[in-house]
């Protein structure tokens, strides 16, 4: 019984057995991953359409959560620019389909969100009852990166208009870009200047010393320079006000069709948001030299989601951008994650009203630093190379997303695969000896 529980709770296994000489890396590392979470689980909560302190309601699950029943030991599991995003078109799809809400009424969509971030963390949870941690070998990799080059196109045209300060334009990504170069003559020239400054300082930082929070920095130089200059009264669209205190626990008030419907979406996610975090998990675990457990995983991922979909947060899953900053400042353990919890649980508690002059292109500029590596990598291009017929469902995938929406794209982008897979297994290649 013992041996079961450390399973399914991994801190029983290794907190035990934990090197006090690690414990500075660990509080480092902590900190540093506090300082990239806070601001970029801000941004994310704007490309989700919630709140800032969603992004902070879901760390407050995320990094407790994960510590505890995670296998990695240098996973930041949090909210992430491709969940955001996945987040936002599911919601916006339920309530079209809703009987029961519509997406003009202000409480329904914070609700349904809550309510899906509930339904993929049951969906996480049946799959890792059923120990289905194999599923991501069914997921193409020429589809996944084609899909996930679509979706960083999709998250930066969806922060433009924060960027140039005009009105969000309607439509599908290629509609909204078009949208907004038609309302540049219309552009806050204010909003621009503070959004382009955000963005050469988290360019440049890193080059001067990769060790700087140059999240952090920008997020606190911003709300200095804002309430120095009172942007808002020059015309820069800001945070606002922000709740000071721990959100509370409550089961969102959405019809039980409305939950069933999200369903299929939900396992869609999964599939994104499982694939990612363990191709994370597993790359940092090969290079130190330890296990994955890919069911527990599931487990864990489970978990943090119910309990984010709870306390109004995001969808969580495992974050690159968190990871890598977390292992390059020495992580060792999960210790390093109960670090940057504590530190979130500080700044909800004392440092919420320092947020509210933080303006809006800011955050922009934080979501559009993040996922632009993935748009400079020239991902389909390499595949192009190695992958000539395979890279075409890339292609598609990436149409898809930007066409018509994400989960759209997905399924366009996994449909051309099987059907490839299955077009090969019928006409096998025979040889008469």
């Amino acid at each position: 019984r013992v041996m079961n529980v450390r399973r399914y709770v991994p801190i029983l296994d290794w907190l035990p057995r934990y090197d006090r000489s690690w414990l500075r890396f660990d509080v480092i590392a902590g900190l540093t991953l506090w300082g990239l979470v806070v601001p970029e689980g801000m941004a994310y909560a704007g490309i989700a359409g919630l709140p800032p302190q969603a992004g902070l309601y879901t760390l407050v699950v995320s990094l407790l959560v994960y510590a505890l029943l995670g296998t990695s030991r240098h996973l930041s599991v949090g909210g992430t620019s491709a969940t955001a995003a996945l987040l936002a078109s599911s919601v916006a799809a339920a309530l079209v389909a809703s009987a029961f809400a519509t997406a003009s009424d202000p409480q329904a969509y914070p609700a349904y969100a809550a309510a899906f971030v509930v339904v993929t963390g049951l969906v996480f949870l049946l799959a890792g009852i059923a120990r289905l941690g194999f599923i991501t070998q069914f997921l193409s990799k020429p589809v996944m990166d084609g899909f996930v080059v679509g979706l960083a196109a999709f998250v930066v045209v969806g922060q433009l208009n924060k960027l140039f300060g005009v009105e969000k334009p309607e439509g599908n990504t290629i509609e909204k870009l078009v949208g907004i170069v038609r309302e540049l003559p219309d552009a806050n020239l204010t909003t621009l200047a503070v959004g382009a400054l955000a963005l050469a300082v988290l360019a440049l930082l890193p080059r001067l010393d990769r060790r700087l929070p140059a999240g952090l920095i920008v997020l606190f130089g911003a709300i200095a320079l804002s309430s120095a200059l009172d942007l808002e009264g020059r015309g820069v669209e800001v945070v606002g006000t922000l709740p000071q205190g721990l959100p509370t626990p409550a089961i969102p008030a959405v019809p039980l069709a409305d939950y069933l419907a999200m369903v299929l979406p939900a396992i869609g996610v999964l599939l994104v948001a499982y694939s990612e975090a363990l191709g994370v998990a597993r790359e940092f675990a090969e290079k130190h030299g330890y296990e994955i457990d890919a069911d527990q995983e599931l487990n864990a991922h489970a978990v943090v989601n119910l309990g984010s979909g709870l306390f109004g947060g995001m969808l969580a899953a495992g974050s690159m951008s968190g990871s890598a900053v977390k292992e390059g400042a020495g992580a060792r353990t999960q210790v390093a994650n109960l670090v940057a919890w504590g530190a979130t649980i500080v700044t909800l508690l004392f440092l919420t009203p320092l947020f509210s002059s933080l303006p809006e292109a800011v955050l922009a500029a934080l979501i559009i630093h993040a996922v632009w590596h993935i748009l400079s990598s020239r991902k389909l291009l390499t595949l192009r190379r190695e992958a000539p017929v395979e890279v075409w469902f890339g292609v598609l995938a990436l149409a898809g997303v930007l066409l018509i929406d994400v989960l759209q794209g997905m399924m366009i982008g996994m449909l051309a695969s099987l059907a490839f897979v299955i077009y090969r297994s019928i006409r096998t290649h025979l040889s008469s000896l």
